[in-house]
């Protein structure tokens, strides 16, 4: 029972030391705190300082102050994360892997212990960056960073990039010396011709084989009038029409029988003066007509 006794009063003290060592709960804002936050948040928005202006904005947006003043400051706390950039940074080593264990820090202060892959927050303005990788040497970087410029990329190189096998040197490739071309000397031009006779028998030939081609043309229109007429008038005709189909006939017989006349000359002449000329002469020849007639020149 003794012992009991003597047990309590240790108990009570010990409990009374635990409470003294842990610390009081945060107070929440005065009325007085609240506004000198919404003041400051304004002066430091204009300084385009958002990290510490949206701090002051949380303080003043707490629940025990002025409703009034707790409305705006929230009102303006989506204003500065709509302002607020965000970069995220991309650390990697010579051989292109990624690194986490990056110190980073702006102007000086510290901003991540390391790398999460995620964008961090940073005031708008011109900021000297460092990266510090154990066993690596310090990295700095100037850069500007926009107000209202989200999710910037922004890689940065640790340490000596690794060295790319170098490919081996191209091999020329001498082509075998080519013999010279050999010239092979024009052919001689050929002085052999066909002759004046020669060419004007073609022409008169050709005249020959025009006149033959005519007067079958001419034949068959006689043979078919002929025939025409004789179903009209098998006799003696009575009526124009009749006499009018044996002129005809008789016309286009007249025809044909002159063409072949003409036709079976020109053949006739033609091959004559074909088979009797002699080579190597030089000639020109002309050939012309009229009504009813031919004419064939030449010179040699």
């Amino acid at each position: 029972m003794k012992r009991l006794r003597r047990a309590i009063p240790f108990a009570l003290a010990s409990t009374t030391l635990i409470a003294s060592v842990r610390p009081a709960p945060a107070a929440d804002p005065t009325t007085a705190d609240c506004l000198t936050a919404n003041d400051r948040s304004i002066a430091l928005r204009n300084s385009h300082k958002l990290l510490t202006a949206r701090t002051q904005l949380l303080v003043c947006a707490g629940a025990s102050c002025p409703a009034d003043v707790r409305k705006e400051c929230i009102r303006r706390i989506d204003q500065v994360n709509a302002s607020m950039p965000t970069v995220v940074f991309e650390v990697k080593d010579g051989s292109g892997n990624d690194l986490t264990a990056v110190k980073i820090k702006m102007d000086g202060e510290l901003v991540v212990e390391r790398l999460e892959g995620t964008a961090i927050s940073i005031d708008p303005g011109a900021h000297a960056f460092t990266f510090e990788v154990v066993g690596q040497a310090l990295v700095t970087r100037q850069l500007v960073i926009h107000e209202g410029q989200k999710d910037r990329r922004e890689v940065i190189q640790i340490g000596t990039p690794a060295l790319q096998p170098s490919a081996p040197p191209a091999q020329t490739l001498i082509a075998p010396a080519s013999a010279p071309p050999v010239s092979t000397p024009p052919p001689e031009p050929t002085t052999e011709g066909l002759g004046t006779q020669k060419v004007l028998g073609l022409a008169v030939a050709s005249i020959g084989v025009v006149g033959i081609a005519v007067g079958s043309v001419f034949g068959l229109q006689a043979m078919s009038k002929h025939n025409d007429a004789t179903n009209a008038c098998p006799n003696a005709c009575a009526d124009a029409a009749g006499v009018k189909l044996w002129d005809d006939a008789r016309s286009s017989g007249n025809i044909s029988t002159i063409a072949f006349a003409v036709g079976g000359l020109g053949l006739l002449g033609g091959g004559v003066l074909w088979f009797t000329a002699k080579s190597g002469s030089a000639s020109s020849v002309g050939v012309g007509g009229g009504p009813g007639s031919f004419q064939v020149r030449g010179a040699w």
